[in-house]
């Protein structure tokens, strides 16, 4: 009897570990909603949109950003698509960097994609251009919005952003 109380007190202490180690499905398309968001510095025309897509395959990560109506210092950008892929093993890896401006070209980039419990952890460094940002992406509790908290720190300044998206069916 009393081992029997023992097991299930364990079992009740570790399940919300266990829940919280189990990677979620980030997979989908996520539209911007930037009511909800913190920007920033940034101040986004009122047309601005961006939709994430995310693909996950094994450890391999995909994600696809694009851009309408984004600007930089109020100076109007084309709209881009960039996309970024990564194995989330926790190694540097480098990566092409597709640059939004299609005048720039790509750089390289040294990324780590991690999980860390529920979250999953992206960090880039830009060599050359002493930039360095870290993104760490995880789902509301009722999983219909995927939030991602974005540090920033290059020569200019530092600056973080909470991102909140909704799911697109």
């Amino acid at each position: 009897m009393r081992k029997d109380i023992f097991v299930a007190i364990m079992l009740a202490a570790i399940a919300p570990l266990l829940a919280q180690s189990q990677k979620p499905n980030l997979s989908g398309s996520w539209r911007l909603n930037v009511a909800k968001s913190y920007m920033g510095q940034e101040h986004p025309f009122i047309d601005y949109q961006l939709t994430k897509k995310i693909e996950l395959t094994g450890d391999t990560l995909s994600i696809t950003d694009t851009a309408i109506h984004n600007s930089n210092v109020n100076i109007p950008l084309p709209d881009s698509t960039t996309t970024m892929q990564v194995a989330a093993d926790g190694k540097e890896h480098e990566v092409q960097m597709q640059s939004g401006n299609r005048r720039q070209r790509a750089s390289v980039a040294k990324v780590t994609a991690a999980w860390q419990g529920g979250t999953l952890e992206l960090v880039q460094v830009v060599t050359g251009l002493a930039n360095m940002s870290k993104q760490r992406l995880f789902l509301s509790d009722d999983g219909s919005q995927l939030i991602d908290l974005v540090e920033n720190h290059n020569v200019y300044g530092d600056g973080e952003q909470r991102l909140v998206f909704d799911k697109l069916p």
